[in-house]
């Protein structure tokens, strides 16, 4: 095999131009509408007409028939997929910090069951989200590997993370309450309590608030990354409240503490520019209200129109129903739609990604030019029926989230580095961000197998440029796992034109980056290899592929993905995987 070496090579880098992109979802009777033409949309903003520069129709292309995933032997991936690139990809997010543990377990059952019945080709990431953001799995094709990646022990943990108030202390707080007003308690005493768990509850929610809404703009920052409509299926049993001035929506309980206004407008500016769409759905089902619940140890009042009971129903109902019009809000201004009051959890996530596939994406350049900061409604209107539209209800003017801006200041800033120190960006670097879509321009397969526990301490350290959020590792040796990794490359794919002695000579890059469940990259390799095949060995190259090797050390502990690139300089054309090493069976289990 062909041994790697170190070396880099300027990237081609590109900045987009300005304009307002909207995909807009149009539906009759539940049913999404095709075949619509440009001049059937009118767009206003802020009230003023706008001039449509862009127009375009999206719909999933049908897959061949009888298509199939194909199967790998033990430790053997590839980055080949039979499925086209679809118009909006999917993001599975679980939230820990906004849904009490009691339901978070029902949710977890409820995505296995949904995977479990998909079809491949549906293309979907899965995030958790506690006190931080955690990756599970980047976007795929297959839902075995979506499943594998969810049932993996490291992500299926059910967490408290202590933000949100467990049934059982409401039931408690009720049921001393009730204590109190029963003993005889003065009403002053009552009041007291009541306004001290008020209080308490108030500040935990903007702290919870204000970390759901960082964990968003995390998540935005990641898909902006990447083409298309995205849509994000959020479990949640409390979304905050965004009320948006001028936008048209109500409600929002927590739009007066200034602090937390800013993060909305940074949060849902950050997702215009993504081009994401929230789908918040009701991790509470159809429960029941917790004086029916079986924590509830207080006997039942008498029911009537001013008995404790119906008072303290009164108050939940009220709560709930401010929980899902915050939902429905969110979902409004992001273009999505909110779903409460079921318990077909699985249902559910196959209604979104059945009918959000189907839209037109919609592009202008606003008459008012300036970033001031504001929020700028947007309606748009369709001719011809009494169509549903669900689109994103407007943006906010600031200049350094304006679609593609930050991919555009990023590009800037690779490229002042490169100039500036030529050979310091990896030109595969755009391609290997976590979770990225894998790219199939270069089909390659990749066999990864564990080494003897001794290889670790022999792993070279590679010629490295600098990775954009590299976390050292200072892991001992005896606290690593070595991997052995064959790449076998599809010479179709390379650039390997004979010279006029008959050999075939190119070159291609190879990069390897380890990342932590958190985005962090604990190990990375970037390599240029040399290829020359003379006539009589070139004949079996083309028949095995270009067979290429290296080796790798990664912490014994935690979750780690290895993601890998390929990039042919002859034709440009780029090829990427992505794989979770928990997948990757155990020196022990593979030898049986």
């Amino acid at each position: 095999m062909t041994a790697l070496y170190a070396h880099a090579q300027q990237p081609e880098l590109r900045v987009t131009s300005r304009s307002v992109v909207i995909d807009v979802i149009v539906n009759n009777n539940g049913k999404p509408v095709s075949g619509l033409k440009k001049d059937a949309f009118t767009v206003t903003e802020s009230g003023k007409p706008q001039t449509v520069s862009f127009f375009e129709e999206n719909a999933p292309t049908p897959p061949p028939q009888s298509v199939q995933i194909p199967k790998m032997p033990t430790d053997v991936f590839t980055n080949f997929s039979p499925f086209p690139n679809p118009p909006a990809v999917n993001v599975l997010l679980l939230d820990s910090l906004n849904t009490t543990t009691d339901n978070q377990s029902w949710v977890h059952k409820a995505a296995l069951q949904y995977l479990k019945t998909a079809k491949p080709g549906n293309r979907m990431a899965i995030f958790t989200m506690g006190l931080g953001l955690h990756f599970i799995q980047g976007f795929n094709d297959d839902p075995a590997v979506l499943t594998a990646a969810l049932n993996n022990k490291k992500n299926n943990e059910v967490s408290d993370v202590g933000a949100m108030k467990a049934k059982s202390q409401t039931v408690a707080e009720e049921e001393l309450a009730a204590i109190m007003s029963s003993g005889g308690a003065a009403p002053g005493m009552i009041a007291a309590l009541q306004s001290f768990i008020d209080e308490n509850d108030l500040e935990r929610n903007v702290d919870r608030t204000n970390l759901t809404l960082k964990n968003l703009q995390r998540l935005a920052t990641f898909l902006q990354g990447f083409p298309g409509r995205k849509n994000i299926i959020w479990f949640a049993e409390k979304p905050p409240g965004v009320f948006v001035v001028g936008s048209g929506g109500s409600g929002g309980v927590q739009s007066g503490n200034p602090a937390l206004k800013e993060q909305v407008a940074q949060t849902l500016a950050m997702l215009a520019a993504a081009r994401a769409a929230l789908y918040p759905v009701d991790a509470r089902g159809t429960s029941v209200n917790n004086i029916y619940s079986a924590e509830n140890n207080t006997k039942l009042a008498g029911i009537g129109p001013n008995s404790p009971t119906t008072e303290q129903m009164g108050e939940e109902d009220t709560e709930r129903n401010g929980d899902q019009e915050n939902a429905q809000i969110i979902a409004d201004q992001s273009g999505g739609r909110a779903f409460a009051n079921s318990n077909g959890l699985a249902d559910i996530i196959d209604k979104i990604t059945s009918t959000s596939s189907n839209f037109y994406t919609i592009a202008y350049t606003p008459t008012n030019t300036k970033m001031d900061g504001n929020f700028r409604k947007i309606e748009i209107k369709v001719s011809g029926a009494k169509y549903q539209l669900s689109y994103r209800r407007g943006y906010f003017a600031v200049d350094d989230v304006l679609p593609g801006s930050s991919l555009a200041v990023r590009n800037q800033e690779l490229q002042k580095l490169n100039q500036k120190t030529p050979g310091a960006v990896d030109p595969l670097l755009p391609f290997m961000d976590l979770g990225m879509p894998q790219s199939q321009q270069v089909l390659y397969k990749l066999r990864i197998y564990p080494a003897p526990a001794d290889a670790a301490a022999a792993v070279p350290n590679a010629t490295q440029s600098t990775p954009p959020n590299p976390q050292p590792d200072k892991s001992p040796d005896k606290n690593k796992i070595a991997y052995k990794i064959d790449f076998a490359i599809n010479t179709s794919d390379l650039s390997l034109p004979p010279d006029p002695d008959g050999t075939h000579k190119g070159k291609v890059n190879i990069t390897l980056l380890v990342y932590d469940r958190f985005g962090n990259i604990v190990n990375h390799q970037e390599h240029l290899v040399d290829l020359s095949f003379k006539p009589d060995v070139y004949a079996a190259v083309q028949k095995a592929g270009v067979q290429l090797h290296a080796d790798l050390a990664v912490p014994a502990k935690g979750n780690y993905w290895l993601r890998t690139g390929i990039l042919d300089r002859g034709s440009r054309k780029v090829g990427t995987m992505e794989i979770p090493l928990s997948s990757v069976v155990p020196l022990q289990q593979a030898s049986k």
